[in-house]
């Protein structure tokens, strides 16, 4: 896991927060990776939105 999953996991970092951290860091992820953090961010929100509603 990387540092992102890591902090996240952990409830250290907001959706946001580990996007803009996930946007610093792209470069030295494997793309493979990138896709799984963009997913769970993703669904991450999801939550996020529907429990606002």
């Amino acid at each position: 896991m990387c540092l992102i999953c890591v902090e996240f996991a952990k409830e250290r970092m907001t959706p946001p927060e580990a996007r803009r951290a996930l946007g610093e860091m792209i470069e030295g992820l494997d793309p493979d990776h990138v896709a799984e953090v963009e997913d769970m961010l993703t669904r991450a929100e999801e939550t996020t939105d529907d429990d606002q509603d």
